[in-house]
């Protein structure tokens, strides 16, 4: 297989990555016998991944199975962090809200202040009420 270097440039839209150095592998020289070897390391504890891609890009990456999983549990432990934060702060503001004599704001003005996800959560909410 044919290797082409390529940098990961923190600003790709994709992901919030610091600077790093792949080999990217044409997706058209990937043989059966590479993925053949590609497992046999994987099974010795090897985790390297097999980026490949055309142009020189990465477009995507074979990893052990283990490692999809710890990143599958990562991402869902980082989403729920986020929902709880905007729980969190949703109940605050709910609680100062019952607490003032002043005239609260609509469902939808607080979505407009918090900003994504909750503008779409409540109106999910306020949809699904209609």
């Amino acid at each position: 297989m044919t290797h082409n270097e390529n940098t990961h440039r923190n600003g790709d839209p994709d992901a919030e990555l610091p600077k790093f150095s792949v080999n990217v592998v044409p997706t058209d020289q990937i043989t059966r016998e590479d993925l053949r070897a590609l497992l046999s390391r994987y099974r010795r504890g090897q985790i390297k991944p097999l980026v490949f891609g055309d142009g020189g890009k990465p477009e995507a990456a074979i990893i052990p199975f283990a490692a999809l999983v710890r990143l599958l549990k990562h991402a869902h432990a980082d989403t729920n962090r986020k929902e709880n934060a905007f729980r969190g702060e949703l109940q605050r503001r709910i609680q100062e809200s019952d607490a003032s004599d002043e005239p609260g704001m609509t469902l939808e003005e607080l979505g407009d202040e918090l900003g994504e996800p909750a503008r779409s959560l409540i109106r999910k909410v306020l949809d699904d009420d209609e």
